[in-house]
């Protein structure tokens, strides 16, 4: 596998200079993220809350049965996917919180070892069994449509997943960096950043964290070549953030929610 990478380094301002941050939220939150729409999604144990762009009343799911949720995924804001790692359960959600049909459960299916989950379209689901080390691609009742064995060499343990819907799938292991497959699941690319704690993929590019920094990664296209821009936000202790229109929202230590305007 190729590991050999050309790296332009510069600063970005994407801050004002007087941009600062504030608590976004004074509830603990283990995860957060936003649909194309803005609302804001926080997940706390096996509560999610949703918070609207609009202003409105925020709104609330919550089902205790199935343990504490490992990852939402708002990318299609018709059907939010909730992911309980622990019991092998999905939930699909509409935009008003109600589920869609009934629970999903991957120990069902014989999956007893998918650790990440997230929707690839409107009727296509994508898994990470760990155990095995392959990427799945199932219909919205977990048929198996493409299974993709991942066989990179050492030990390879993604912590997060995300997706573009019908464009591309990112995997971050802190080992091997971030590792690109396009929709079917076949791999792309490779880009070995060892240390990556988080990591947003957009449709021409990635943002990730490494050593308290965030970074660009402008993928090629065919008018451009591949880049990695430091951008001027340095911010310690992140776990997890997700920008939305030049919002960052994230969580730091001690599970508080955060927001800063760029």
């Amino acid at each position: 596998m190729k590991r050999f990478i050309i790296i332009i380094t510069f600063t970005v301002a994407l801050c004002c200079a007087n941009a600062q941050e504030r608590l976004f939220s004074d509830t603990p939150c283990e995860y957060i993220t936003t649909d194309i729409q803005g609302n804001v999604f926080l997940a706390r144990g096996s509560n999610l809350d949703m918070l609207p762009a609009d202003g409105a009343k925020p709104l609330n799911y919550s089902e205790p049965t199935y343990g504490n949720i490992a990852q939402v995924d708002a990318g299609i804001a018709s059907k939010i996917l909730v992911f309980y790692r622990e019991s092998g359960t999905i939930i699909l959600l509409n935009n008003e919180l109600s589920p869609i049909g009934n629970p999903l459960n991957l120990f069902n299916k014989s999956l007893m070892t998918v650790s990440l989950a997230a929707m690839g379209n409107p009727n296509k689901i994508v898994l990470y069994d760990a155990a095995n080390q392959d990427l799945l691609i199932t219909d919205l009742n977990l048929n198996s449509i493409n299974r993709t064995h991942i066989s990179f060499p050492g030990d390879f343990r993604p912590t997060d997943m995300q997706v573009i819907p019908e464009h591309r799938i990112a995997l971050l292991d802190t080992i091997h960096g971030i590792c690109l497959f396009d929709f079917f699941g076949t791999f792309e690319k490779e880009i070995p950043i060892p240390g990556v704690k988080a990591m947003q993929l957009m449709k021409d590019q990635i943002l990730y964290l490494k050593d308290n920094t965030m970074y660009r990664y402008s993928l090629p296209t065919s008018s451009s070549s591949m880049s990695i821009e430091e951008i001027d936000i340095h911010l310690p202790n992140i776990r997890q953030f997700h920008i939305f229109q030049n919002t960052l929202y994230y969580i730091v230590e001690r599970n508080v929610a955060k927001i800063k305007v760029l």
